[in-house]
């Protein structure tokens, strides 16, 4: 029953029925699902864990707004964690992974917004997906994934802000496809920081050195150790 809970309340936080900023109060959730309180304030709790919703003391729960900062933070975060498995991984990412990143594409151009926006936000991880997971690196890959729950939150913002149609997500998204399947790593890992922070100008010295420390890292994890796992 809190699974059930949990998929709906998701389901309408990533549809837009429920906006970034809304209160969830458990009675009406409640009696509208008809469930008990207890059940909707644990799949609440599941939601907060995964970044969806944020409870503040004395004042309740919210869909979770992610400010610029929040925003900026995990984008950097995501283009730390996987410009390094791109430099770890560069010789690996041959074209079965562009082919499953490719076809991630064509399947955004399928989704209609705001409808689709729950499908569009598991289309996207699976895109980005491919690139960790030819680092070989079970830990990488974990801390990725740690991140996952509030993608859907930094989706939702960035649809909001720049009224995106997703035509604009696919060629988006197809830019860095291209990147990645230029041959050149350099041009890859650029690639990957421009999607995540590249209008961020302003910020352009940060990501120079985001820059020269996945290199340097990157340099120093292929010297240094290589993950016995296989990439899958």
């Amino acid at each position: 029953m809190v699974d059930d809970v949990y998929r709906s309340l998701e389901e309408a936080i990533l549809s837009g029925k429920m906006r970034p900023g809304d209160r969830l109060i458990e009675i009406k959730l409640a009696d509208h699902l008809k469930v008990s309180r207890t059940t909707v304030r644990e799949a609440l709790l599941m939601l907060e864990r995964q970044g969806y919703v944020v409870s503040e003391p004395r004042r309740g729960t919210f869909v979770t707004r992610l400010s610029r900062e929040d925003a900026l933070d995990l984008c950097y975060n995501r283009a730390l964690l996987e410009s390094f498995a791109v430099g770890i991984s560069y010789q690996r990412i041959d074209g079965s992974v562009l082919k499953r990143m490719s076809d991630c594409v064509e399947q955004i151009r399928r989704c209609r917004l705001p409808d689709d926006v729950p499908r569009l936000i598991q289309i996207d991880l699976a895109f980005h997906r491919p690139l960790v997971e030819a680092s070989g690196s079970r830990r990488l890959i974990e801390l990725w994934s740690s991140l996952n729950g509030q993608i859907g939150a930094l989706v939702l913002r960035g649809l909001e802000e720049q009224h995106a149609q997703i035509e604009d997500v696919a060629a988006f998204h197809e830019r860095l496809l291209d990147a990645i399947a230029s041959g050149d790593l350099d041009i890859a890992k650029r690639g990957v920081l421009d999607h995540y922070v590249g209008i961020e100008d302003q910020l352009a010295v940060r990501n120079e050195l985001i820059q020269q420390i996945t290199g340097t890292l990157s340099a120093s994890y292929l010297d240094d150790f290589q993950p016995s796992t296989k990439a899958t």
